[in-house]
């Protein structure tokens, strides 16, 4: 009768244990996963109470138009752009200010170089061409939109 009562026993105990057993190894069938290839991103683990959230994806920013390639544009189509939004060209526009650099021609069109390297448009074009290679003093009101100086007055550093 001990001997029925302890394999009855123990029979009940493995059958107890059994299921917690089975519970934490995986199916014999199962396949060891999907394969990842070492570039891909881990999946994002969630429980079957949360909805997923996709991973947001950054948007490049728009790169800024070098001085140098703004200014082929043709005349006519700035002077356009200029009476279409004329004000906001005046609310980016500064007071009058004054920059310091050396008129240089860049492409068809000559540009203030500033000492950092900064080019700058430059509405009077006559005016300009006579202080080509010269080190000067450009007092007049910027235009940051377009990167140009509406010229008031170009003088020579001395």
């Amino acid at each position: 009768m001990k001997q029925k009562t302890a394999v009855l026993v123990l029979l009940t105990l493995v059958l107890a244990i059994a299921p917690l057993v089975l519970a934490q190894q995986p199916a014999p069938n199962a396949s060891p996963g999907p394969t990842v290839e070492p570039s891909a991103k881990p999946a994002i683990a969630y429980s079957e109470m949360q909805k997923p959230v996709p991973e947001p994806v950054p948007q490049p920013a728009p790169e800024p138009v070098p001085p140098s390639k703004q200014q082929q544009q043709p005349e006519d189509r700035q002077s356009q752009q200029r009476e279409a939004q004329p004000s906001a060209s005046q609310a980016q526009q500064d007071a009058a200010r004054t920059l310091n650099g050396t008129i240089v021609k860049d492409g068809e069109r000559f540009v203030l170089r500033t000492p950092d390297s900064v080019n700058f448009q430059l509405d009077d074009q006559e005016r300009a061409k006579k202080y080509e290679g010269t080190e000067v003093r450009v007092t007049g009101n910027v235009d940051a939109a377009t990167h140009t100086i509406h010229v008031q007055k170009i003088e020579p550093i001395t």
